[in-house]
């Protein structure tokens, strides 16, 4: 049995403070892609939060710039660059940079814990369903939430992405 490690444990003291009614879900099989958290969940694909890193280096300074993306759909980077007005190259991090930034290991990235300085764009695709499920910190545990409460705590307008903290 997998135990809580501190970032679940983290994860699940931010949505007590947030005042969320929602309980940490322990899957017995990784959940470490969204193919492999929807199966263990009985659930659709496109219903898992895949929460993605990407940076965007200008010149000397690297920007993270967080995509939230429906399982069953890929980012297309040039749009996450275009979404998230920063000027530079795109590119995926390595999973040092990852953890550096969030704080989580790659496939345990939690979508609500991410610093309000890194700018987060929403995939408004993830909207089609009632109920999503995100990393609670480890590709062991998720949580469930619904689009409505993502955007809340998000605060996102509406695009081809949803964009907050603006």
């Amino acid at each position: 049995m997998q135990q809580k490690t501190d970032s679940v444990k983290r994860v699940e003291e931010f949505l007590q403070r947030e005042g969320a009614d929602v309980q940490l879900i322990r899957l017995s099989d990784t959940a470490r892609s969204a193919k492999d958290a929807a199966l263990a969940l009985n659930t659709d694909e496109g219903s898992i939060i895949k929460s993605l890193l990407f940076r965007v280096d200008n010149e000397e300074v690297s920007h993270p710039v967080m995509a939230l993306i429906s399982g069953d759909r890929k980012g297309n980077e040039d749009q996450i660059l275009i979404s998230s007005r920063l000027i530079g190259k795109i590119k995926r991090p390595d999973a040092e940079y990852v953890k550096k930034i969030t704080g989580f290991s790659i496939g345990g990235v939690s979508p609500l814990t991410i610093s309000k300085n890194i700018p987060i764009l929403i995939d408004y695709k993830l909207n089609r369903f009632d109920l999503l499920w995100a990393s609670a910190g480890h590709t062991h545990w998720v949580f469930p939430v619904s689009y409505t409460h993502l955007r809340a705590h998000e605060t996102r307008e509406e695009r081809g992405w949803r964009r907050g903290r603006e």
